[in-house]
């Protein structure tokens, strides 16, 4: 692999970054998927994602090393990845073995303030096999973190005890490029990691959202977690006539995995109006498989488009996430619902934000271009359970969840 990059200094010289020039553009015909690469929001630097980026996505695939980080777009990891440094000095042990010598010798005389902020550099991996472990590397990290496991879109969720066998390995055969104290830092993962599964077989009730009894889900009995589509007389004059409801996804940045399942039909919600009194009922489907999730984390709803900001709380009931709450009116026009996990991830937007028309459009283009990153990480990921020829090669994890034929997905 050959290709140009671009190499700046950023942030009033505090950092340095290495961006590829030649990202395959999003033709639909990618290197691992057929479905395109992402976009960088951030500094505008290149093509490629970075952790200087506003608000990344959760298509993007992270690698810290020795002096900085490494991003991938995860639906074109054959792309170089763009290097983030805030220690030039110490990456200088890595850099030529992943973008080769000119690059690092360029990166020198920049870090070293020669007169140099920005300029272009050939790069030639001088160590092509250690960036393939560094890509599987970084993409088994995201799979611990963004699986899209869901019944609703037959996505099977990934083995965590393979998956972390497999990053420790991968992180020995990467060991050139991260420092003594990223090395421990991972160890220590390694060993909670381990001592989290202990516990799981010990059964001493310390993960109860995995532990839970379930019994094998099929997609169909979650065809939408709203339950029937229509609402008969008979039920209209028992329980209330239904004003409203919808069915959608969720933000996976919002929570932490192993809690909601992925799907863009997951997540569902009705307005009934019974004795005087407007009641808004959510539901969400738990993410399936077995999940590490203190028993305490339980996710929120946060409702736009009502009077008044509004918040419903969630329990868990077999397989869902319930919860409703009154409505001030019977007010139902544009209602939303997003999930979210109080103090986690990105703070959730305040309801009455979205009142002005401006905002309610920035809201409604923001929600519509997280569902399209969504949608393209499921199609990545459903392509390489396929069977289908990848050019990163399956993880294990992934290989025997391709191969599990008890789920019934």
């Amino acid at each position: 692999m050959s290709a140009p990059v671009r190499i700046e200094r950023v942030e009033d010289g505090r950092l340095c970054v290495v961006t590829p020039l030649n990202t395959p553009p999003d033709t639909g015909t990618d290197t691992d998927a057929g479905t395109g690469t992402g976009t960088s929001m951030g500094m505008g630097t290149g093509t490629g994602p970075s952790v200087l980026d506003a608000a990344p996505d959760v298509d993007v695939a992270v690698l810290e090393v020795a002096g900085g980080h490494l991003a991938w777009n995860v639906t074109a990891l054959e792309a170089l990845p763009v290097a983030v440094l805030d220690d030039p000095v110490r990456a200088q042990d890595w850099l030529w073995a992943v973008y080769g010598e000119d690059v690092a010798i360029a990166l020198s005389g920049i870090a070293a303030g020669k007169g140099l902020q920005d300029l272009r550099a050939p790069a030639a991996p001088a160590l092509p096999e250690l960036l393939a472990s560094a890509r599987r590397l970084a993409f088994a990290h995201w799979a611990a973190r963004w699986w899209p496991a869901s019944v609703i879109d037959a996505v099977p969720p990934l083995d965590e005890g393979l998956l972390a066998a497999e990053i420790g390995e991968l992180t020995d055969e990467c060991d050139l490029l991260l420092g003594a104290e990223d090395r421990e830092g991972q160890w220590e993962w390694e060993q909670e990691q381990e001592r989290e599964r202990e516990r799981e077989r010990a059964g001493d009730g310390s993960a109860p959202v995995g532990d839970r009894p379930r019994s094998a889900p099929r997609a169909t009995d979650y065809a939408l977690a709203a339950g029937p589509a229509t609402t008969t007389a008979a039920t209209a004059e028992a329980d209330g006539m239904t004003l409203a409801r919808g069915t959608g996804g969720s933000d996976w940045r919002r929570y932490p995995p192993g809690l909601i399942d992925a799907s863009e039909r997951a997540v569902s919600w009705e307005v009934v109006r019974a004795s005087a009194r407007t009641t808004l009922t959510v539901r969400a489907v738990a993410a399936p498989g077995p999940a590490t999730v203190d028993p305490r984390l339980t996710p929120r709803a946060t409702v736009g488009g009502a009077s008044r900001p509004l918040e419903v709380g969630l329990r868990l009931v077999d397989d869902l996430w319930l919860g409703s709450a009154g409505l001030p009116d019977p007010h139902t026009g544009g209602l939303t619902v997003d999930l979210h996990l109080p103090g986690f991830g990105t703070p959730p937007r305040l309801p009455d934000e979205d009142r002005a028309t401006h905002q309610e459009a920035a809201a409604h283009e923001d929600r519509a271009a997280r569902r399209a990153v969504r949608t393209r990480v499921r199609d990545f990921v459903r392509h390489r359970l396929s069977g289908a020829p990848s050019a990163t090669p399956l993880l294990r994890a992934e290989i025997a969840a391709a191969a599990d034929d008890e789920s019934d997905f």
